[in-house]
């Protein structure tokens, strides 16, 4: 009786195990496929939340790594369940205890010695561990640092990427120095394994060194830096990210292609936009032979004129090239402050010259061969011809239409020499410079010198820019005509007019400050 009483408690015991175990086996699948759902769901939400499409089968940005994420409360949740499922049964809490033990003593367990210390297995995966964590702990740090830090400093892009390149290098190589030491080893001992690198890196990985010590040189030198537009070889585009290895320039066609550090030092670089941005486009145009040099000049000049993309100072040139082949070749000069859109800047003013040259009637000429045949009895055939045909006066009429030019654009005047002004447009100028909106004129201080009704000279030259728009050339031209004049001069008539800032006093205050040529003579220097 007792033994069956045992066997039936025995009998329920093992039952209820299994029932638990399966409850729990359900529970855990049915908790795995919510996680699952979940994973799917989540992203989906999330976009439409912010307004994003979203269509069957399209993947969804953040969705990998919420996966990832949640690999591993998976994982937990069935390495729990098993334990509780081993908990049920003797056998199963037995081999568990078994595998358990023999995984410990595996990765416990010394693999090799160094310096009298023996390394596990869990030592030896913990080092990578360690240095992972250090990379990412110093990329985190340089992020930081150039966000907040570099940037509020308003350094230069350029400068700003080379201070973190530098910072983000000496860090990760202290911290694996660190790192080394902690764990147990020397880092003088790895002065043979350094020299052994160093011979593998001089033949066998001599390419990606160089481009890792270019990369150092150009972060340092600065020759490009992110933003400049620079044409490397076939390629054109603007730098992106200069990195240890390689640099990134994204072309026209918005494709990034990724240039070796070294082609940087190597090989000739046309960079747009180091130090100033401003730059020369020539564009080369060919008339036919016959045509009015000074008509094709001012058709060229009035492309560029009124083009929002081409600088007034300096103003655009045309140079006559030379005689060609088949044509007289022209080029015309403009500048820009925006050598990336130089290509769409060249292609306007294509269009500009060719409806220019069509309006005035100027003839393209491409390679050709002419053949002229002379006969006398053809021309008497069709003046004949011509007198059947045609009434006098239309003849008349069409003889009179070709013999009449296009008409000539107004003369611009030559950008290599001063313009001359007139008397009366220089009493003009003067009397919009002293006006209420004219150049700044008050009394002035150097040193201890008080300059009573004085202008600058580059108050004056910006005036003369904006409000005639002139180019400071020019403008300094004409304010040495009004030197040369009599009108202004130097306080202390040691200076002609320059766009610096030096004390200029028109010739009418200073008659009305001094009448009798009583000019105070000033030692001090402007």
């Amino acid at each position: 009786m007792n033994a069956l009483a045992l066997t039936s408690t025995g009998g329920d015991r093992l039952l209820a195990a299994c029932v638990l175990s399966l409850a729990a086996i359900l529970a855990a699948a049915g908790v795995h496929w919510g996680l699952r759902r979940l994973g799917r769901r989540l992203p989906r939400w999330l976009a439409r939340r912010s307004g994003s499409p979203v269509r069957p089968g399209m993947s969804l940005p953040g969705e990998g790594a919420l996966e990832l994420a949640l690999l591993v409360p998976k994982i937990a949740l069935w390495l729990a369940t098993a334990t509780y499922v081993s908990d049920q049964f003797a056998i199963l809490q037995w081999v568990r205890s078994m595998l358990t033990h023999a995984v410990v003593m595996s990765v416990t367990s010394p693999l090799f010695t160094i310096n009298t210390r023996g390394y596990s297995a869990l030592e030896v995966l913990e080092l990578p561990a360690i240095l992972a964590v250090v990379w990412v702990a110093v990329g985190g740090f340089t992020r930081i640092l150039k966000s907040s830090v570099l940037r509020a400093t308003g350094m230069e892009r350029g400068v700003q990427e080379t201070v973190a390149l530098l910072t983000r290098y000496t860090l990760i190589f202290l911290g694996s120095i660190v790192v080394l030491q902690v764990w147990g080893i020397d880092a003088s001992s790895l002065a043979f394994v350094a020299s052994v690198l160093g011979v593998g890196i001089g033949f066998g990985l001599q390419h990606i060194a160089n481009n890792f010590v270019s990369g150092l040189v150009v972060s340092v030198e600065r020759p490009i830096q992110p933003g400049d537009f620079v044409k490397v070889g076939e390629w054109t585009g603007t730098v992106e990210h200069v990195g240890p290895r390689h640099t990134e320039v994204r072309t026209l066609d918005n494709i990034s292609i990724l240039v070796p550090n070294s082609r940087f030092l190597e090989t000739e670089v046309v960079n747009w936009t180091h130090g100033d941005p401003v730059c020369r486009l020539h564009v080369p145009v060919g008339v036919a032979y016959g045509s009015d040099v000074a008509r094709v000049r001012a058709a060229l000049l009035e492309a560029a004129d009124g083009h929002t993309d081409v600088l007034r100072d300096p103003r655009p040139r045309v140079e006559f090239r030379s005689f060609g082949d088949s044509a007289l070749q022209f080029e015309l000069e403009v500048w820009t402050r925006d050598p990336h859109i130089q290509f769409r800047l060249i292609s306007d003013l294509n269009y500009r010259i060719e409806a220019n040259l069509r309006r005035y009637r100027i003839q393209v000429p491409f390679p050709q061969r002419d053949l002229h045949l002379r006969s006398p009895q053809l021309d008497q055939i069709l003046s004949a011809w011509s007198r059947r045909t045609f009434s006098d006066a239309e003849l008349q009429a069409a003889r009179q239409r070709d013999a009449t030019p296009a008409p000539l654009p107004p003369r611009i005047e030559d950008d290599g020499a001063p313009r001359r002004w007139s008397d009366a447009e220089v009493e003009a100028l003067v009397t919009r410079m002293r006006g209420v909106d004219g150049v700044p004129i008050s009394d002035r201080r150097h040193l201890l010198t008080v300059y009573r009704q004085c202008f600058v000279g580059r108050e004056a030259v910006d005036w003369m820019a904006r409000t005639l728009g002139l180019t400071r050339r020019e403008a300094v031209d004409l304010g040495q005509d009004l030197v040369d004049r009599g009108v202004i001069r130097h306080v202390l008539d040691e200076h002609g007019f320059t766009d610096q800032g030096f004390f200029y006093r028109f010739h009418a205050d200073e008659q009305a400050m001094y009448p009798d040529d009583e000019r105070p003579r000033a030692v001090a220097a402007c």
